[in-house]
């Protein structure tokens, strides 16, 4: 049987129907302030125009240059999705510009309703539970800690249950339990002077139940990083692991092996910086497209960061341990039927999954898309920079 789920690509937020046909979601709140943006631009574009004979302070300088039209919001982009309580209905969290809103949306109506937005704040994760009606986020705050936040059905904040020096982040409910969410979690590592954040430990997974006051691990070893929890019907705890990354103190080891490097990174970073001034501005890049491509000076691609881990996108391309996934195979989706039991591993190059009623996965290497149900697996769908999955 089809599967019907949804897909956050590229930041872009996609139905995919059990008929295999997708359909691309939009927010009309986006689009109305995209529309005032431009229109904006439009009445105030005259005040920073350049004019061949303007002098002195007429013109830009006399309004301010870089106050106008040069500050075009970015387009929006979807970050989170979950179920709502009624049936085809989710809330989302999308950005646009430095806007980010939490929102309800009906898919048969194609109906969305805002519950509330707020200015530079980054959420890092949202979970619907729906015997209690509520909405929990996590929040990221000013001071490096991010904590889990209950909201009503109308976007009313209704207070953390999370505190202490963490990131808190990608709460799940448990299903069957009123109050209990299951989340990843950092600790931080601070300087002793100053109390910046100079690292962070591994990444474990608790649960808590906001209303009995309780919480506890599920996962914890300082080899390994568990990100994305979720919990199946049945009790199974499912999360991707992944090696954590090392401290601070073994890292320091490679301090003679960067110096050595050092020269190479260096003329590396000054010919990508030139070249990119050589396609935008002389149409050609600096290298000869003819000859053997040399990996080390190829144009960085860009980076991607996903479940608080910065992904070199060149490296899908370059690196064999990615092997054109998004991820590498060290992160792999693992399933746990007990607190003593012993992980079974599901699949490799994981970057998103999600857990169905029935105790099947969705999952995904950040491109292909897979349904897996008892050992066997089949590909579904493929998108590029799958940054989200839900099924439906």
């Amino acid at each position: 049987m089809s599967q019907q789920f949804l897909v956050i690509s590229g930041g872009e937020l996609w139905l995919h129907e059990a008929d295999g046909q997708s359909t691309q979601i939009f927010s009309s709140f986006a689009k109305e302030m995209l529309q005032r943006e431009a229109d904006r631009q439009r009445t105030t574009s005259w005040k920073y125009a350049e004019r061949e004979d303007s002098k002195g302070l007429i013109g830009p300088a006399l309004w301010g240059r870089g106050g106008g039209g040069a500050d075009n919001l970015a387009p929006a982009r979807f970050l989170h999705v979950c179920k709502a309580g009624e049936p085809r209905t989710i809330y989302y969290v999308m950005t646009v510009g430095r806007t980010v809103g939490l929102f309800k949306y009906y898919l048969d109506e194609q109906r969305e309703i805002r519950l509330f937005h707020r200015q530079q704040t980054q959420i890092l994760g949202l979970a619907y539970l729906p015997q209690t009606q509520h909405v929990v986020l996590a929040i990221m705050h000013g001071d490096g800690t991010a904590h889990l936040e209950v909201y009503d059905e109308e976007g009313t904040q209704k207070g953390a249950i999370t505190h202490g020096d963490s990131i808190d982040a990608s709460p799940a409910a448990m299903p069957g339990a009123e109050s209990t969410v299951v989340y990843q979690s950092w600790g931080l590592a601070r300087n002793a002077d100053s109390g910046a954040v100079v690292g962070l430990g591994q990444s474990a997974v608790h649960w808590v139940d906001y209303k009995a006051g309780e919480m506890d691990s599920l996962l914890d070893d300082a080899q390994w990083d568990f990100v994305a929890p979720r919990i199946s019907e049945d009790r199974v705890l499912y999360s991707i692991r992944r090696p954590a990354d090392k401290p601070l103190h073994e890292k320091a080891g490679g301090a003679a092996k960067d110096a050595l490097l050092m020269p190479l990174r260096l003329g590396k970073a000054v010919f990508g910086y030139l070249n990119v001034f050589s396609m935008l501005y002389g149409k050609e890049p600096l290298r000869s497209a003819g000859g053997p491509r040399t990996p080390e000076l190829d144009q960085d691609l860009g980076t991607l960061w996903l479940h608080g881990r910065r992904i070199e996108l060149s490296k899908v391309r370059n690196d064999p341990e990615y092997a054109g996934n998004l991820v590498p195979a060290s992160w792999k989706l693992i399933a746990q039927a007990g607190r003593n039991a012993a992980p079974e591993e599901i699949a490799s190059h994981v970057a998103q999954f999600d857990v169905l009623a029935d105790g099947s996965l969705l999952y995904s290497n950040g491109y292909d898309i897979y349904h897996w149900q008892r050992g066997s697996a089949r590909k579904l769908a493929r998108r590029e920079l799958v940054e989200g999955l839900l099924g439906l």
